[in-house]
């Protein structure tokens, strides 16, 4: 299993599919083994989903290859458009870690380039403004990290600029949320000090002048913004908390006894766990109205973030039909069409952020990354 951001900084892309936000993955993997194919056959099973060709056969689509110029190993961490890129890059001999620019016309340029030594990783990566920015962390001298934010125009010519130094304990959630952009200013969490459980808000303005840090209680991570989310009491009958970092205002999902939920800023994904061992998958809205059955039990969930878009839920198959060498099928749940669409059916690695999924396929040297622009479907 692959979680946070190492993966996008090193290791060959995908030879399994990405598993996201470790509870949900360890509850599924569990879920899983204890199920017999049998016992979960019919269990609340959607229909057969359609292919992406036939419900949005104009969908903008593109692809990068996995090996650039110079043996490079690349994964991308974040799309401008179906054409454009910036992501990470192994050297071919495994000693560097490259930031590294695929633009729309031209050859790949490197952007920074870490020693492989130091375990770098570049994560967060957001863009407004005119801008993407995104942290990088890395392992200082005394053997800890340090993470710095780092900028460059949407363009993705010139010099990267570093607008933070020191960015704290960054609370790295492998969400498409970490880092936002918002009136002019960028917006992370970090964890607090202490024993006690609290996280701290830091901004900036994005030539990294008038730093502030608001620290508040509790342990909470950064959903669509404003929105903030503490899970931590949400298992059997507990609850999720979400908070408006701005306004303050806090709405709560309350989970059933048989819930293991993950919640965005509107929906909640709930694992359920029912007697006998067959369950499935349901999304509901935070305040608990138009809950729906969406999956059986045999998924994954590749991304963090539930619902994008407040429309897609992304999907996985774990049942053992689809455990075969060649990946995965990948799938999203369309909220407006209360349907289930087949996006590939041999991903090895699924990733969003910014309106777009992007899934390898292949294995090894014959690695090829494939993007989808969810935000431009009807």
């Amino acid at each position: 299993m692959v979680v946070g951001g190492a993966a996008a900084s090193g290791s060959p892309a995908g030879r399994q599919v990405r598993w996201t936000g470790l509870f949900a993955a360890l509850v599924a993997t569990a879920w899983l083994l204890w199920s017999s194919p049998s016992d979960t056959a019919d269990a609340g099973r959607p229909p057969a989903a359609a292919s992406v060709g036939s419900v949005w056969p104009q969908a903008p689509r593109g692809s990068v290859p996995g090996t650039l110029g110079g043996g490079l190993s690349y994964t991308p961490g974040f799309f401008l458009d179906v054409n454009s890129s910036i992501g990470s890059a192994v050297s071919a001999d495994g000693a560097f870690v490259s930031l590294t620019a695929v633009p729309k016309a031209g050859a790949a340029r490197e952007l920074r380039r870490l020693r492989a030594r130091t375990a770098p990783q570049f994560f967060g990566f957001t863009s407004g403004g005119g801008w993407v920015a995104w942290a990088e962390s890395a392992e200082d001298a005394s053997g800890g990290r340090t993470t710095s934010i780092w900028v460059i125009g949407t363009g993705l010519t010139g010099a990267p600029r570093r607008i933070v130094v020191d960015a704290g304990d960054v609370r790295q959630t492998d969400s498409a949320y970490e880092l936002a952009i918002v009136d002019g200013r960028l917006h992370w969490t970090a964890m607090g000090p202490g024993d006690e459980a609290s996280t701290e808000l830091h901004s900036v303005v994005l030539d990294g002048g008038d730093p502030r840090v608001e620290t508040l209680p509790r342990s909470w991570s950064p959903v669509a913004w404003p929105w903030l989310m503490d899970s931590t009491d949400a298992v059997g009958g507990g609850r999720v908390v979400l908070m408006d970092r701005v306004t303050g205002v806090t709405r709560e999902f309350t989970a059933g006894p048989a819930d293991f939920p993950a919640c965005g800023a509107t929906w909640c994904r709930s694992i359920v766990i029912d007697d006998g061992a067959s369950g499935g998958v349901d999304l509901v809205r935070v305040d608990g109205t138009q809950r729906r059955r969406i999956a059986g039990p045999d998924v994954g969930f590749p991304v963090t973030d539930v619902a994008v878009l407040d429309r897609f839920e992304v999907l996985t198959g774990l049942d053992p039909a689809s455990r075969a060498a060649q990946g995965r099928p990948l799938q999203v749940y369309d909220i407006a069409r209360d349907a289930t669409v087949t996006i590939a059916s041999d991903a090895t690695n699924a990733r969003y952020a910014g309106g777009f999924l992007w899934w390898s396929s292949g294995f090894e040297d014959r690695v090829s990354w494939t993007v989808l622009e969810l935000g431009a479907l009807t």
